[in-house]
């Protein structure tokens, strides 16, 4: 049963980059606790994302947000297939309608992000405090074809990934319907932490936060600095708000790797490991050990810092 290289947490997660292998992955997923799901919906939209990201959707500019990219959504999307299957392992199962809401709830999560023709300026990470909103607004004007249950499902599971809010402000028709957005909202909060390069993406994080005016950061060291203690914010909301229902992600692991182990606790607790010994470091040593992904490269680009 061992098929997956255990000393790497990181490789486990497989590759969010390519976004066909994820679609592929989350179509896997769910035919092993679904079969004869017909994930068409699903499909739609993805494509619906590909088109609007890439630029290729009449009225929107191609998706420009360094931090929240089509990697971002990817992770998302398929974090939240590997929480339907964890959660119906855990026989917190839920029906096909809301199995499709809680995967077009990822997909569309961060499409607010997105700019119109008309939005002459900015990367998007303008519309930070109103994006989840936007999101839901672009996901009933593209998606209105959807029965308008599985639409109102959709549109709350994006609702819930307003991190800001306690998820009381969403108020839900039963509970299969809040376990598919509290298992989107979980699976948003993991995937992006667990990422193999999410603290070289930290560092574009703070030119998001920069555009957007949200202050509480003095530079990118700053914002490093203060990773950690975010890290233990997301954690409180994870357990509590969310209810703990990441620890599911191990039962996922378990029927697909041979292994009751959660592979994206272990990811983000190297990533806050390593994240220690950076900012141990001296600044102007820091970006040296920061060397995933290309994403330092593009910093001293942006910034011609520091």
């Amino acid at each position: 049963m061992h098929r997956m290289n255990h000393d790497s947490p990181f490789a486990a997660l497989g590759n969010t980059r390519d976004t066909a292998e994820v679609e592929a992955q989350v179509a896997a997923i769910v035919g092993s606790f679904a079969p004869g799901h017909d994930l068409t919906r699903v499909g739609g939209a993805f494509d619906l994302l590909d088109r609007a990201f890439d630029g290729r959707l009449s009225g929107y500019q191609k998706l420009k947000t360094l931090y929240h990219n089509r990697t971002h959504t990817n992770e998302v999307v398929l974090c939240t297939a590997r929480m339907l299957h964890g959660l119906n392992l855990a026989g917190q199962g839920v029906d096909g309608d809301h199995i499709d809401a809680a995967l077009i709830g990822a997909l569309m999560h961060d499409v607010g992000y997105l700019m119109s023709d008309e939005e002459a300026s900015g990367t998007g990470a303008q519309f930070t405090d109103s994006h989840v909103m936007r999101g839901v607004e672009f996901t009933r004007r593209h998606l209105g074809t959807l029965p308008a249950g599985l639409l109102d499902s959709t549109t709350k599971v994006i609702m819930l990934t307003d991190h800001r809010k306690h998820p009381d402000w969403v108020k839900f028709d039963n509970p299969q319907q809040q376990r598919a957005a509290f298992a989107t909202a979980t699976a948003d909060l993991i995937g992006q932490m667990a990422n193999r390069e999410y603290l070289e993406r930290v560092l574009l994080l703070y030119f998001e936060f920069e555009e957007a005016h949200l202050g509480g950061f003095a530079d990118i060291h700053d914002l490093l600095e203060k990773t950690t203690a975010f890290y233990r914010l997301t954690k409180e909301r994870l357990d509590r708000d969310l209810m703990g229902l990441s620890g599911h992600l191990a039962r996922h692991f378990g029927q697909h790797a041979g292994t009751d182990r959660n592979f994206y606790q272990e990811s983000i607790s190297r990533n806050l490991d390593y994240l220690e010994r950076v900012v141990a470091t001296e600044r102007v040593r820091r970006l040296e050990h920061l060397k995933r992904g290309g994403v330092v490269e593009k910093v001293l680009e942006l910034k011609g810092t520091p």
